[in-house]
């Protein structure tokens, strides 16, 4: 039991600093509050474990020279997905959020065009050229977008969200693995 309490505890460290690298970086660029955002980003430090976990019980069955290089493409393929969630999800930021107030790190949900409620798109319709900005400060609060285009929004910021976050986690537990000689794998697995 003993044993596992340590295993654990080394893995929730590495999760951990993964998740705090770079001046926390990751939850710095989690969706805005309102997402809930708190809720997917404590589930996805567990998510996070979990692929560390499995990465780690299928790289202790093999240690030979192919097992490193399958474990170097996967770093690799997982990477570039990475990069592309990278760039979804700076996407999804840009068309589904807005600065509020014009602060870049207050950002606000919003949803596309088609989602606007009836009030706001007869004040688009009058005022041309109207921002986000403009509509939530001329329209009562929760008046600009229906129900269902913020839904929308929320699922396609969390979703990118979790895809980036555990494709970087995947490349680099991957990659990890890569590296290890075989002696530092037989010492923890020892330990």
């Amino acid at each position: 039991m003993n044993d596992y309490k340590k295993m654990l505890a080394s893995f929730i460290e590495v999760v951990t600093f993964l998740l705090a690298a770079f001046g926390g970086f990751l939850k710095n660029v989690a969706p805005p509050l309102q997402v809930g955002a708190s809720y997917p980003v404590g589930i996805l430090s567990f998510l996070t474990l979990i692929t560390l976990l499995a990465i780690s019980a299928f790289a202790r069955r093999r240690t030979d020279s192919a097992a490193k290089r399958r474990w170097a493409v996967a770093g690799i393929v997982l990477g570039a997905l990475a990069l592309g969630a990278g760039i979804t999800y700076l996407r999804a930021l840009d068309k589904y959020t807005y600065p509020q107030r014009s602060q870049l790190e207050n950002r606000r949900i919003c949803a596309a065009e088609t989602y606007l409620t009836p009030d706001a798109a007869r004040y688009r319709l009058t005022n041309p050229g109207t921002t986000t900005e403009d509509l939530e400060q001329n329209l009562p609060d929760n008046d600009i977008w229906t129900p269902a285009g913020i839904e929308r929004a929320e699922t396609a910021l969390l979703v990118s969200y979790l895809v980036l976050v555990l494709s970087i986690a995947g490349a680099v537990f991957c990659l990890i693995e890569a590296n290890m000689s075989p002696a530092g794998l037989d010492q923890n697995a020892q330990s």
